[in-house]
């Protein structure tokens, strides 16, 4: 293991210990800007804490800012470097499970407990993690937004956007209930995640089981459990599959992670564009459903480019901006 990533472990380190005074704050700023090699580092010590479920991430992946007496600081989002470390090269036909070398950091959770009305919002390449007065757990995921109302008769969560994984405490006289847009998820003790989209919500359940139903329409409630999906349609409609590999793959992205099993192209530039402001476009229409297999850091768009240039045998072209596959104008 580099010196670069025992100076990433420690600063998670003390992330997890609480908000850091002004002049640590200032140390790490200055430690974080020196170099993408640190940034790099330092999101994949702090994805590798994340999927151990030890560090509990508040605000980005950046260390907390230390409290004022009137406010709490604001959360700094996560820059993603622009040329990720080429720590190791995630091929696109074998993946390899981050980093061996970066070894688990005990550190105790992290988050406030919160009574009430709260709203969270993460930014684009930003994750968080939180715990609720109730003791439940909510994941949230890149660019996505939740309000949280608790009270003596219910727990309700309303997904305003993007996706979250709900770790839910124990409480049959509080149902917890999860909206997004029509959508409906009731749980008492379970773990499942909620992704919204344009044209309804996907349900993934990891523990346990659910009810899902439509709140516009006849369509009966349906149960997914453990290891299966519901797709629910603005139209009303649930569709529920058994998959417990394809569960797993797409909640990749709590360890930081995005993982491919013959995915369309289209779908894993997608997938990398709702971490990085760097956007892969794929410029030639008969390349979007080319099958794809492989495992990447969400913060590796250029990686990845450069991996299904070798595949396919396209010409790729990475700016500053974006990076097209392709590379029709």
């Amino acid at each position: 293991m580099s010196d670069v990533d025992d100076q990433a472990l420690a600063w998670v380190a003390r992330a997890a210990a609480g908000p850091l005074d002004v002049a640590a704050r200032a140390e790490f700023e200055a430690w974080f800007a020196a170099s993408p090699r640190h940034q790099g580092a330092y999101l994949r010590a702090s994805a590798i804490a994340h999927s151990l479920d030890q560090v509990k991430v508040q605000g980005s992946l950046k260390p907390a800012a230390p409290a004022s007496p009137a406010a709490s600081s604001p959360a700094l989002p996560l820059h993603a470097p622009a040329h990720a470390p080429s720590h190791r090269r995630r091929a696109i036909v074998a993946g390899g499970a981050l980093a061996a070398g970066l070894a688990a950091v005990a550190v105790m959770a992290i988050g406030p407990r919160l009574p009430g009305h709260t709203v969270f919002e993460t930014a684009l390449g930003e994750f968080r993690k939180v715990r609720l007065a109730d003791q439940s757990a909510v994941s949230i995921n890149s660019g996505s937004a939740v309000e949280v109302r608790l009270s003596d008769a219910q727990r309700r969560v309303m997904l305003t956007r993007g996706e979250a994984w709900f770790e839910v405490a124990k409480d049959a006289a509080r149902p917890f209930i999860v909206e997004a847009g029509d959508v409906r998820v009731r749980a008492v003790g379970t773990a499942f995640s909620v992704r919204r989209h344009a044209q309804g919500a996907d349900v993934l359940v990891t523990e346990g089981v659910v009810e899902v139903w439509a709140n516009q329409g006849t369509t009966p409630k349906k149960r997914v459990a453990a290891g299966e999906l519901a797709r629910v349609s603005d139209a009303a409609e649930i569709a529920v599959a058994a998959d417990p590999a394809e569960v797993e793959r797409r909640l990749a992205w709590r360890e930081g992670r995005l993982v491919f099993h013959n995915v369309p192209l289209a779908d894993a530039v997608a997938d990398f564009n709702r971490y990085n402001a760097r956007q892969l476009v794929v410029a030639d229409p008969a390349l979007r459903m080319k099958p794809l297999v492989g495992r990447y850091r969400v913060d590796q768009p250029e990686e990845f480019a450069n991996d299904v240039q070798a595949l396919l045998r396209v010409p790729v072209a990475i700016g500053a901006d974006t990076i097209r596959i392709g590379i029709r104008r």
